[in-house]
Formats: C-alpha cells, sequence, structure tokens
C-alpha cells in the first residue's frame, strides 16, 4: 500500500473509532443514539466516496495518456522511496517525486519511460538499461514486490507496480512483478540490444 492509502486508511480508521466512541456515549446517556451513528456512517462513507473519485480520477487520466501514446506497453506504479533521488542523479525530473506518488511505466520497442499523468519524467533507450530484476520497494511504510533498472550511469530506477496494470489501490504479487520482469527481459533482447550482465549473473 502506498503512502497515499495509508494515510486514507488511518482516516477511515479514525471515523470508525469515532463511531464506536459516538455509540458508547450514546447508549451510557439519555441523549438519542440514532443522530450520532448517522453522523459516523455518513463521514465513512464520505471517505469512502471520495477515495474511489480520487483513484478514479488518476487511473483516468492515466488511461488517457496511455491512448495518446499507441504503440507502447503499461503497468500503473507507485514510486518507491529513492526514486526521487535517482531521478535527480539523472537529471530527469523537474519536480519532486515522493515515495507513493502514482506514477505509470511504459516501454516500447525503443526503450522505457516513466510518467506521470502526460508529463515524461525518465526516457531510456534499451541500449542505456543495464538490468532488469525483482526486488522489494519501499513506497510506503512496508515493503512490495518492486522492479529494479539499473542504467548506464548505475542509477537504481525501483517501482512498485499495482496488481491491475490499469491502477488500483493493491500491489503486485511476487509472481506478477516475477512476470513483468520477464516480459521487460523479452522487450529487451527483441529490441537487440547490447547488455551488460549483473554481478549476480542475473540481468
Amino acid at each position: 500500500m502506498n503512502r497515499q492509502s495509508s494515510a486514507r486508511t488511518l482516516q477511515v480508521m479514525g471515523v470508525l473509532v469515532f463511531a464506536v466512541l459516538s455509540w458508547r456515549r450514546a447508549v451510557s446517556s439519555d441523549v438519542p443514539w440514532w443522530p450520532s451513528v448517522l453522523a459516523a456512517v455518513a463521514l465513512v462513507a464520505a471517505i469512502a466516496a471520495g477515495v474511489w473519485w480520487w483513484s478514479r480520477r488518476d487511473d483516468g487520466k492515466r488511461r488517457r495518456t496511455v491512448t495518446a501514446r499507441p504503440g507502447w506497453h503499461t503497468q500503473a506504479v507507485w514510486a518507491e522511496e529513492t526514486l526521487g533521488a535517482s531521478l535527480a542523479q539523472l537529471g530527469a525530473s523537474a519536480r519532486k517525486v515522493r515515495g507513493g506518488t502514482r506514477l505509470t511505466f511504459a516501454w516500447s520497442a525503443s526503450g522505457v519511460e516513466v510518467w506521470r499523468g502526460d508529463d515524461v519524467l525518465l526516457s531510456r533507450p534499451w541500449s542505456q538499461v543495464w538490468t532488469i530484476t525483482a526486488t522489494t520497494g519501499r513506497a510506503a511504510s512496508t515493503g512490495n514486490p518492486a522492479v529494479e533498472l539499473v542504467t548506464r550511469e548505475s542509477v537504481r530506477i525501483v517501482l512498485v507496480p499495482t496488481r491491475r496494470p490499469d491502477g488500483g489501490m493493491l500491489p503486485a504479487s511476487a509472481s506478477q512483478v516475477d512476470a513483468l520482469v520477464g516480459e521487460l527481459r523479452a522487450a529487451r533482447e527483441a529490441a537487440g540490444s547490447a547488455v551488460t550482465p549483473s554481478h549476480d549473473g542475473t540481468s
């Protein structure tokens, strides 16, 4: 779960605690119980609707960007907490990218890109992608299966994919990330790029 999702979850938990406390107060006094319960339910519903709307809005923007870029394969991702520093090393980001930022990872016959909305934060040809491996990335307080690309400059680009390629609130499983790594390696090999092996013998 990314940092933004964690914050929303904490908000929902806070509202639920408020609802329980309101219920206990209501049943222990002569004040009617139903106004407090209705208020708590309305708050929970409003937060849930807000989370749903925000997610749908971001996913809708991403889909419009994908439609405008035919020929690219895409995967919705969250920025790993080190991604901002990595982009800065490559001189590739005009704005700070925090861990948990919703992004799109894209690849084609020409190479790989990282998009934020319709802005291209990073673009590298396959010849400049030395290794592609599965790793663990921290987009929030806990680690999740992630993809790591190492560039010619020895800069690590770590992204945490979502379970659904088009977005959503859940992180991808380890097997899904392994499949994505295999797909990326196949795309790089098909492009005929020169590859430098990693230290552990994988690439």
